[in-house]
C-alpha cells in the first residue's frame, strides 16, 4: 500500500473559534486564523481502481443531479408553452 507524508497545520479561528487542519498555514495580514501547531500526516492511499471508481462515481452524482435540475426547466418551459397555446384558444370561437 503506498503512502504520502504532508506536513500539515493546526489553525485556530478567532472570529468563529473553532480548529481546523490545513495544508498550507492561513496566516496573514488580518487573517482570522492563528497557528496552534504543525506536524507531519502519514495519508494511506487509494489504489488506482479505487481513485477511478470514485471519481466515475461522484461524475455520476454530478451528471443526476444536472440532468433532474434540467428537467424541472424543461417540465417549467413546456408548462409556459402550454399556458400560452391555451390563453390562444380561449379568444378563438
Amino acid at each position: 500500500m503506498k503512502t504520502k507524508q504532508l506536513e500539515v497545520f493546526l489553525l485556530k479561528s478567532i472570529k468563529y473559534d473553532y480548529e481546523q487542519v490545513h495544508t498550507e498555514p492561513k496566516l496573514g495580514e488580518g487573517s482570522d486564523y492563528v497557528l496552534l501547531g504543525s506536524g507531519t500526516v502519514t495519508i494511506k492511499m487509494l489504489t488506482e481502481d479505487e481513485v477511478v471508481k470514485n471519481q466515475v462515481d461522484a461524475l455520476k452524482a454530478i451528471k443526476q443531479a444536472f440532468q433532474a435540475k434540467c428537467q424541472i426547466e424543461i417540465e417549467s418551459i413546456d408548462e409556459k408553452i402550454q399556458s400560452l397555446l391555451a390563453i390562444g384558444h380561449d379568444g378563438v370561437e
